[in-house]
């Protein structure tokens, strides 16, 4: 069983670093290499098990880690905007490891270099139910932000994944093969979540060369889908700002620049709102991503940034 863990951890091991290229002249690199760290600590968890390295107590540390970390890579993506994404990694990701991991791995530390604990430096994990509840909350707020996303399936299952690696530690599975059984499940349902999003991000289209509403489309569809709700309801409002200035109108949704009444509105009209709405996503995506990235989408225009925005 424990061999067949590893093979699912090194399946999903394969799928992230595969990811690279995805996020590649985004700010979401920082949310990848949280990810890539989630995936050594959970693959040196099974590996423990496995050649029974380390004490029980031990690989229960191990693995109550990897699925700290795995918590990581969602929520840098709610920091991931220039120039504060560094700031974000050092004033709230560490601090949430720590805030995390404190009460578990933190307390046993403490009480061995203090010597109020005699016994072993790590004993078996049961997690008490404020602990739960904290690490669920996280999961929620990181995952939330792709459920309406066309992630959202893959999302939701990875999350379940994760919860069913940590789960073994609350206290409620009867010890033994039990435990084994509910990780596995974690560790293929985390694998496929993972491939099955790399085949979603594989299939994403990229036209420079459609016509201008399709192309812009397209781009945002892009945006939206790498960064999640968050980010995509304050870039849309602030482009929508723009537009309302517009005679023609328009609003920028999901499916790209949309007019109330699409028969209505003059040519002119409308090659005006799909020209205003690129622009002002090019001055707000130069937060984001680099050049190269949106002229792979949309094609050469002016540099980004050349007119800077409001803060969003």
């Amino acid at each position: 069983m424990h061999v067949v863990t590893i093979a699912a951890l090194l399946g999903a091991a394969w799928s992230w670093f595969g990811g690279r290229s995805t996020v590649a002249g985004t700010t979401l690199q920082s949310a990848w290499r949280w990810g890539l760290a989630a995936v050594g600590c959970s693959l040196a968890a099974a590996a423990a098990q496995l050649f029974e390295a380390v004490s029980p107590g031990g690989i229960d540390h191990l693995w109550y880690a990897a699925s700290v970390l795995w918590l990581c890579p969602a929520v840098a993506v709610l920091g991931a905007r220039r120039p504060g994404s560094a700031a974000w990694n050092g004033f709230v990701m560490l601090p949430l490891l720590l805030v995390l991991e404190w009460p578990v791995t933190g307390v046993a530390l403490a009480g061995q270099i203090s010597g109020v604990s005699q016994g072993a430096v790590w004993e078996t994990v049961r997690l008490d139910w404020p602990e739960l509840i904290g690490w669920l909350v996280v999961l929620g707020l990181g995952a939330g932000n792709f459920l309406l996303t066309r992630r959202g399936g893959a999302v939701l299952a990875g999350a379940g994944g994760i919860l069913a690696i940590l789960w073994p530690l609350s206290g409620t599975i009867p010890a033994g093969g039990w435990t084994d059984s509910v990780r596995l499940c974690g560790t293929l349902a985390l694998a496929g979540a993972l491939w099955w999003a790399g085949r979603l991000a594989a299939a994403s289209p990229t036209e420079p060369d459609a016509e201008p509403g399709q192309r812009l489309a397209l781009a945002w569809d892009d945006f939206s889908q790498a960064y999640g709700l968050v980010w995509a309801v304050r870039l849309e409002a602030r482009v929508n700002e723009e537009l309302a200035r517009l005679e023609g109108g328009g609003v920028l949704g999901p499916g790209g620049v949309r007019f109330e009444d699409e028969e209505a509105v003059a040519e002119e009209d409308r090659d005006a709102a799909y020209r205003r709405a690129e622009s002002t996503l090019r001055w707000l995506w130069v937060r984001f991503v680099d050049e190269a990235w949106v002229e792979r989408r949309l094609g050469p225009g002016a540099p980004l940034g050349a007119k800077e925005p409001d803060a969003l």
